[in-house]
């Protein structure tokens, strides 16, 4: 009992020497790379101080730091950890204070590794903390990064298995290397054909985090910030002829109630369906959206479909939202990941609604009376509706009005400061004023929001936070009619792009610039290879996998044919990869083979060939720790056999000698290994 007490403490209290620290090092800060961005820069500092700190007291034994890495020194940083993210953050159960926690855990545990087990548990921490860089991008920049951590945890499981013998680094990563690329084929393949998981293997919690985009409110200035953006709003591939810069509004949330200062939607209650015979030039195009937090899609003016869900069957296609009567699109749930969907839209600048519209789409506050008497005097002289309309949008082209993303601030009468005095602003400035001179002559009207514009790059269209924009709708002659102001003052903003219509002053942003910059076509390039990746890697369903094996001319398989396959093509590329091997194994001459089997041979008592080591310093450590001189005497004639030259019957001669003398040793081998093993094993009573 003692003795097995003795084999344990000694299987368990390892020490780690410092090149299995510094190969811990190498993979944790790696892994920890990645997060470095999303993370506060207190907590990245935090965990990479431990790990600094834990390589300078192996290097130089300090009492204090020894003493900050006892256990009651990790429990401290553990609780304290997590009190300073709790405060941090507001909150603890979420996606951000979770993945940092996380990163100043493993952190923890690298500086208390003390054993091999420990080691190999900080190997899956590691594993596990690289792989949350994806609840943030999943990009092929975040593939790019994860790849030279994996190398590094393929060095450190070779130096933890054996770190006296094991080989150098670079021979490590060599051998890591050639792994991966022999692995990719079977990795691809799997890929391809395993049948696709409905949802994510994990869950978390939402954070509370900001959204990006347009909300359903707006307010002087709210657009004009957004615009200063060059985030991407979403992209889209057309079947067939993009639209004109003219024709593409992305129509969005639609804004019906007005305090005087801010305009906010009301929710209907009465869901419709798409007018499928609605005039205008019909267009296909598929929508690859990025998160929002919030519930709108957009589709280009004006949608005859509601979002679909790529599907193999149409018959079963999944709808993502419903439509208002306003033709407004809201999904069934928040936007949290990147939403793809196919849309059908009529390109026409009116359409006839389902019903009259409400009342409330007339009313005003009354905190904007120049512009309500300035509208009912200009209505009473144009006779009627549409040459009202008309007149006012000559108002806005002929006054001084200037489009600007630097507005002058209004005060509690914001059109009135507006039209009458300040006579600067953005889009939303202009489609707010224009819908309350509409209301003021009792058109119905509305503020709809969304995005104008987009910009082709290879074959698909990006559209901007940029490009965001609103305008104004009016019930005219039974049909809702698109009016855009902001065409009257900057024409070009229509025709071609913000950055055309703004001085060169403005605070445009690099993307929303037209032009042959090399950054921005290198951008251009990234975003091209990232949607790209997106589309063939991450957004790789079952239904991309059925498309995939049509173009391929094959069915669709079940089940239990994809196994077969799999491990039959798996098989075929074993042996391909490791019949090279073998081959080369033939290859070796009489010499070689010999050799080889007398360092296996000695390998039973105990003896291993170091990877630098030479013959004769093998065959004199072996003499020391082998107390039988025929090993001895074998190893200096197999020196002479490889290094002197003979004469041939001499070699083989000589070759069957130590043919012979191999066979004693390994009889000799085996009998006093289990002589050995005999004497070790307990006397059960």
């Amino acid at each position: 009992m003692n003795w097995l007490k003795q084999k344990k403490q000694k299987a368990v209290f390892i020490r780690l020497d410092r090149r299995t620290l510094y190969a811990l090092a190498a993979l944790l800060f790696l892994s920890q790379l990645p997060h470095v961005l999303h993370l506060p820069v207190w907590v990245s500092g935090v965990g990479m101080m431990i790990v600094a700190a834990k390589l300078y007291e192996h290097h130089k034994p300090n009492q204090a730091v020894a003493l900050l890495f006892s256990p009651v020194g990790m429990t401290f940083i553990a609780f304290g950890g997590a009190a300073l993210i709790r405060l941090h953050y507001g909150y603890f159960l979420g996606r951000d204070p979770c993945v940092a926690f996380l990163f100043i855990l493993v952190s923890a545990k690298f500086a208390e590794v003390r054993r091999s087990s420990e080691a190999t548990l900080l190997l899956c921490l590691c594993g596990f903390l690289l792989l949350t860089q994806y609840f943030y991008s999943q990009s092929i920049l975040s593939a790019i990064i994860t790849l030279p951590a994996v190398i590094a945890l393929g060095n450190a499981l070779a130096v933890i298995r054996d770190s006296q013998n094991a080989p150098s680094t670079k021979h490590s990563i060599k051998t890591v290397i050639k792994l991966l690329v022999q692995g990719a084929p079977l990795a691809a393949l799997l890929f391809m054909v395993f049948p696709r998981l409905p949802g994510p293997l994990w869950s978390l919690p939402n954070d509370a985090v900001a959204t990006t985009g347009l909300s359903d409110s707006m307010s002087p200035g709210s657009i004009g910030a957004l615009s200063k953006s060059d985030a991407v709003a979403f992209r889209i591939e057309f079947k067939g002829t993009p639209p004109a810069p003219e024709q593409r509004y992305w129509r969005g949330p639609v804004l019906n109630d007005f305090d005087g200062k801010r305009w906010t939607t009301i929710k209907s209650k009465f869901k419709v369906q798409p007018n499928r015979t609605a005039s205008g030039e019909r267009l296909h195009y598929t929508v690859t959206m990025q998160p929002t937090q919030m519930q709108w899609l957009f589709s280009l003016d004006h949608p005859v479909s509601l979002p679909m869900r790529d599907t193999t069957d149409t018959n079963t296609s999944v709808v993502l939202a419903h439509m208002s009567t306003d033709l407004q699109l809201t999904s069934f749930k928040k936007i949290k990941s990147v939403t793809r969907y196919t849309q059908i839209s009529s390109l026409s600048d009116s359409f006839k609604p389902a019903a009259r519209p409400s009342p409330l789409l007339t009313q005003l506050s009354g905190n904007n009376p120049k512009s309500v008497a300035f509208a009912k005097a200009m209505r009473a002289e144009a006779g009627s509706d549409r040459a009202y309309v008309k007149q006012l949008l000559s108002y806005f082209n002929t006054e001084p009005f200037r489009y600007t993303l630097k507005p002058s601030l209004l005060g509690d009468s914001p059109v009135d400061e507006f039209l009458f005095s300040t006579r600067n602003g953005f889009c939303e400035h202009y489609a707010s004023a224009f819908v309350v001179l509409l209301r003021a002559a009792a058109i119905p009207s509305r503020v709809v929001t969304g995005y104008l514009g987009g910009e082709m790059n290879g074959d698909y269209m990006i559209v901007r936070q940029s490009d965001a924009h609103a305008w104004a709708e009016a019930y005219l002659d039974g049909r809702w009619v698109r009016f855009d102001p902001t065409g009257a003052v900057a024409p070009s903003r229509v025709e071609q792009n913000m950055a055309s219509a703004l001085g060169g002053n403005e605070p445009v942003p690099m993307m929303a610039r037209r032009g042959n910059n090399w950054l921005r076509q290198f951008k251009l390039g990234i975003d091209e290879l990232n949607y790209d990746w997106q589309r063939l890697v991450v957004n790789f369903n079952n239904d991309s996998q059925y498309k995939l094996w049509q173009r391929l001319g094959l069915p669709k398989l079940q089940l239990w044919q994809i196994t077969v396959a799999v491990l039959l093509l798996t098989a075929i590329w074993c042996v391909f990869v490791l019949g090279f091997p073998l081959a080369r194994t033939k290859t070796l001459s009489d010499e070689q083979k010999l050799w080889n089997h007398y360092v296996q041979l000695l390998s039973r008592y105990g003896i291993d060939r170091l990877h630098n080591e030479t013959p004769n310093g093998f065959i004199l450590r072996a003499e020391k720790h082998v107390k039988y001189p025929l090993a001895s005497k074998l190893g200096h004639e197999l020196n002479t056999l490889r290094f002197k030259r003979l004469n041939p019957s001499d070699s083989n001669a000589l070759k069957a000698r130590i043919r012979r003398n191999l066979q004693i040793l390994a009889l000799h081998s085996f009998v006093n290994g289990r002589r050995s093993k005999q004497a070790t094993e307990p006397t059960t009573v």
